[in-house]
């Protein structure tokens, strides 16, 4: 049974939870999800983002700094539909990267918006990315016919599209928008066919769509809030509207720093070539993931052959609100350790 508390208690409760995860989800990170979830009608809408960024240094007065020195390019577009433009080719992959990850999970609808930006100077050359695939899905409820205590596929957190995929934009044409070496394709294709000969082309060829780090890490290591107003609620309308006989909120949230697991790293990559008698360090960073997942209902983590899955209850069965106000404080606790850390840092510097 649910406990009865004030609604002044569960406004406060709300607003904190709000600020930590509002907080978080503003940062800047790689691969980075925010998905809304009603298993109970198995339906979902999610952001499946990407980011990366590329520097490649070379001597001033060199042939490639006369190529790139100055230069700002930028390819950005989005397109909405998912018959539109290649779009319903990258829901295809997307699907199949679903199928190698273990998850039943469907891509049903997507959109999909693209940034890379070329900047260049004398001495380097900066290429950042970002995608973000905007979709709904469903597949992820294990039991069709469980009306509650709802088994929940959660393995689809964490697929990685392989390979190009070529979106077609009216301004730019044809565009890679799962490879770094697509910006390049699309604004200097001679140089980009003679990088891709080098030892460089592993780094190019990177997928941009890759949620692996957030798969892998097990759910029992995500924060877990618990939302009795559904205040919370984000992504895509799929909270928001009709959700059923779901009671409560159920929000995890993936990338923050911790006391528990620090501050997730980068992961970086460097090849050093030559390219037009000049010598090339090019250098990609890949910044931590972050993930939020709302859940309406109330759930608990199991595990299925060694795999994680979630059970879904639609109501609160006696989870105290005390508890909940105790976590959240624990949370904020790691997060002014990481705060004191950083200013720290900043202030030797």
């Amino acid at each position: 049974m649910i406990s009865v508390i004030g609604n002044a208690t569960k406004l406060a409760i709300a607003a904190v939870a709000a600020l930590l995860t509002s907080g978080l989800a503003s940062q800047a990170h790689a691969a980075q999800i925010n998905a809304s979830l009603i298993p109970e009608y198995d339906r979902a809408a999610g952001s499946f983002t990407g980011t990366k960024f590329i520097q490649i240094r070379y001597e001033p007065g060199s042939a490639i700094s006369d190529l790139f020195n100055g230069r700002t390019e930028r390819v950005e577009f989005s397109i909405k539909g998912t018959n539109s433009s290649g779009i319903s080719g990258l829901v295809a992959a997307a699907n199949r990267a679903l199928l190698d990850a273990a998850s039943p999970a469907r891509i049903t609808g997507a959109n999909i918006t693209y940034s890379g930006v070329l900047k260049g100077s004398a001495d380097r050359t900066t290429l950042t990315y970002r995608v973000e695939l905007a979709s709904t899905f469903t597949g992820f409820k294990l039991d069709q016919n469980a009306s509650d205590a709802i088994p929940m596929d959660i393995n689809w957190r964490g697929f990685v599209v392989n390979g190009p995929v070529m979106i077609e934009s009216a301004e730019h044409g044809q565009v890679n928008v799962n490879q770094p070496i697509g910006l390049l394709q699309a604004t200097f294709p001679e140089f980009a066919g003679e990088i891709m000969n080098t030892e460089a082309s592993a780094i190019m060829s990177e997928p941009i769509l890759d949620f692996t780090e957030i798969g892998e890490m097990p759910m029992e290591r995500w924060h877990w809030l618990f939302d009795p107003t559904f205040s919370l609620a984000s992504t895509g309308g799929v909270i928001s509207g009709d959700i059923g006989r779901a009671k409560v909120l159920s929000v995890y949230s993936l990338g923050e720093c911790s006391i528990r697991e620090g501050c997730p790293p980068p992961r970086e990559g460097d090849a050093t070539v030559t390219v037009d008698a000049t010598t090339l360090d090019v250098h990609i960073s890949t910044p931590p993931p972050n993930a939020q997942v709302e859940i309406a209902g109330f759930t608990s983590i199991e595990q299925a052959g060694g795999i994680d899955m979630i059970r879904v209850s639609m109501d609160n069965p006696g989870f105290a609100i005390p508890d909940f106000a105790i976590q959240v404080l624990l949370i904020l606790g790691g997060m002014m350790g990481a705060v004191a850390v950083f200013v720290l840092v900043k202030a030797r510097k």
